[in-house]
């Protein structure tokens, strides 16, 4: 679901985040700098996917029912339409390994939960480049 119309020029955002609070604070948040759509897990998002413009980025949770981020990723970056969205991972997972497994997976950046709002604007910000 769009927190904006279709006609708006601001940069499309994928939000995959299975925890409603969460995705819901962060769509409202970012919804002043982008056009956010959301998604509740993997295969949703992947539905989604198919149905949109392509999104300018992509913030990905890695825990999540069904289809985890890190299974996500691979999957967006095998399809040729999406492979040079940029994706950032959101997520509580802070080991070594996991931000391993996240760059390895295809994510641009890995930020850890809690984050700062401002900190994920910049970052997000730096990956979709210059506005219109």
């Amino acid at each position: 679901m769009a927190t904006h119309s279709p006609g708006d020029l601001k940069p499309r955002l994928l939000v995959v985040e299975d925890e409603e609070a969460m995705r819901t604070m962060l769509a409202r948040m970012l919804g002043e700098t982008y056009t956010v759509f959301t998604a509740a897990d993997g295969v949703v998002a992947l539905d989604l996917l198919a149905r949109i413009e392509v999104p300018d980025a992509i913030v990905l949770d890695v825990m999540m029912p069904r289809v985890d981020g890190f299974e996500l990723a691979r999957r967006i970056k095998l399809d040729p339409r999406l492979q040079r969205v940029p994706i950032l991972y959101l997520t509580a997972k802070t080991g070594l390994l996991d931000v391993v497994a996240g760059i390895n997976a295809g994510a641009r950046h890995y930020m850890t939960k809690p984050f700062k709002m401002p900190d994920l604007l910049a970052r997000l910000d730096r990956m979709v480049g210059p506005r219109v």
